[in-house]
C-alpha cells in the first residue's frame, strides 16, 4: 500500500511503505518479527532512557498464538534501541491507549503467522495515543505533548508495539492530538484513517484529481472502521459525491456523515443498483470477486478498484492462512499489478 504517516520524512530515506502485505519481498520473507519482552543482561545499556524512567513497564505480551487470553499482562524490559541510542528523528510516548485493528487479533490468533511470523514472546499493537517523554533533535514533537500515531510493523520487529506503557516511533509517524478529541478517541484513528486514506489518495489517485470538480467514488462497506473515515476523506477532503452501502441499521449514520447514496447491501437489487454510474475509485472494504465483478462496470474510463481484503471475503478471520495459501496470495497480488502496469483496462489493487 502506498506512504502513510502523518508528515514527511527525511530527505534521503526510503519512503516506501513498510505495511503492505506484499510491498517487499524481504520483509514478506522476513515477516514482522517484533522483539522479545526479555533481553538478555549483557544487553541492558540498550534501553531507552528518559527522566523518572521506570525500571520495568507493564505490557500485553503475546506468548502463544490463541484467543484473547493468550495475551498476558506482565513486567518486562524497556524498549530497546537496535543502534543503541535514540535516533534524531525517533520519540519516546508514554501511551495512555491504544486500539485494536483487524490486523491485530489475526497476528494474534495465529491466522496470518505465514505473512507476518512472529517471534514470541512478543508485544502487538499498532495504534496509540500518549504524552512525549523524550524526542530526539530533529523531531516535530516535544517532551510533554500529547500525541497519537501508528507504530509500524517493521519497527515492531526492532522495538515492540503498542500494547505498552512506552513505544518507541519515528516522528513522521504520529502527530499532535487534537484537544477536541480524548485519548481514547485518538487511539482509534490512525491506522484505520491512514490505510483510508492511502486508498482513496494514493492507489486511487484522488491526489492527483484534487483539482477536478467532477469526482464520484463508491463505497463498499461504508460504516466499518476504514469505510467511516474513507466517507469522510471522500466527501469533505477529495470533495467527492459518494455512494457508500452498509446495511438498513447503519444507514443514518453514513447520512451523518456527508454520504450522498446511501445502499443497503441486503436489498435483492444491490448488486446492480449503481449500474448505469461511473465511480473513480470503487474501494471495496468487504471482499470477494462477486463484487468486483458486479461493480467493476461502474468504474470511469481510469477508474481504480481498491480492495482492503482481497478475492475472498473473511480472510483471516478463522482459517488459518498457510504457506501455500500465503504465496497464492502474494502471486495473485503481483499478477494484478504487473497487469495494471502493462496498460490493462481494469485497473485492480
Amino acid at each position: 500500500m502506498a506512504e502513510m504517516s502523518f508528515g514527511n520524512r527525511r530527505p534521503g530515506r526510503n519512503v516506501k511503505s513498510d505495511d503492505g502485505i506484499f510491498a517487499n519481498p524481504l520483509k514478506f520473507i522476513e515477516g514482522c518479527v517484533m522483539s522479545r519482552p526479555e533481553y538478555e543482561s549483557s544487553r541492558q545499556n540498550l534501553v531507552v532512557d528518559f527522566p523518572c524512567r521506570p525500571p520495568k513497564m507493564t505490557a500485553a505480551v503475546l506468548s502463544l498464538y490463541g484467543p484473547v487470553d493468550s495475551l498476558k499482562v506482565q513486567q518486562c524490559d524497556l524498549p530497546r534501541l537496535p543502534m543503541g541510542k535514540l535516533r534524531s528523528t525517533e520519540v519516546v510516548v508514554e501511551v495512555f491507549c491504544s486500539s485494536v485493528n483487524p490486523i491485530d487479533w489475526k497476528m494474534r490468533k495465529g491466522t496470518l503467522s505465514e505473512l507476518y511470523p512472529l517471534t514470541l514472546p512478543t508485544i502487538l499493537g499498532i495504534d496509540f495515543s500518549g504524552r512525549v517523554v523524550r524526542a530526539g533533535e530533529d523531531s516535530t514533537v516535544s517532551v510533554g505533548d500529547e500525541v497519537y500515531g501508528r507504530q509500524t510493523l517493521s519497527r515492531m520487529r526492532d522495538v515492540n508495539g503498542t500494547y505498552a506503557e512506552y513505544v518507541v516511533v519515528e516522528c513522521a509517524d504520529l502527530a499532535l492530538k487534537p484537544e477536541r478529541l480524548s485519548f481514547e478517541e485518538a487511539a482509534a484513528v490512525p491506522q484505520a484513517c491512514l490505510t483510508a486514506y492511502a486508498a482513496l489518495g494514493h492507489i486511487g489517485k484522488l491526489i492527483a484529481k484534487r483539482r477536478s470538480k467532477q469526482k464520484s467514488v463508491l463505497i463498499l462497506g461504508g460504516s466499518g472502521g476504514v469505510g467511516t473515515f474513507a466517507v469522510q476523506l471522500a466527501k469533505r477532503h477529495f470533495g467527492c459525491f459518494v455512494a457508500a452501502s452498509c446495511s438498513s441499521a447503519n444507514a443514518g449514520l453514513l447520512r451523518d456523515l456527508g454520504v450522498d447514496q446511501v445502499l443497503d447491501y441486503r436489498a435483492p437489487d444491490f448488486l446492480g443498483s449503481v449500474a448505469l454510474a461511473r465511480f473513480d475509485v470503487v474501494l471495496d472494504c468487504v471482499g470477494g470477486d462477486d463484487y468486483w465483478q458486479a461493480f467493476r462496470t461502474s468504474l470511469a474510463t481510469e477508474g481504480v478498484y481498491v480492495t482492503l481484503v482481497g478475492s475472498e471475503r473473511g480472510l483471516g478471520r478463522d482459517q488459518h492462512i498457510d504457506g501455500a495459501r500465503a504465496l497464492g496470495l502474494r502471486a495473485d497480488y503481483m499478477l494484478r499489478q504487473l497487469s495494471g502496469q502493462l496498460g490493462a483496462s481494469e485497473n485492480y489493487h
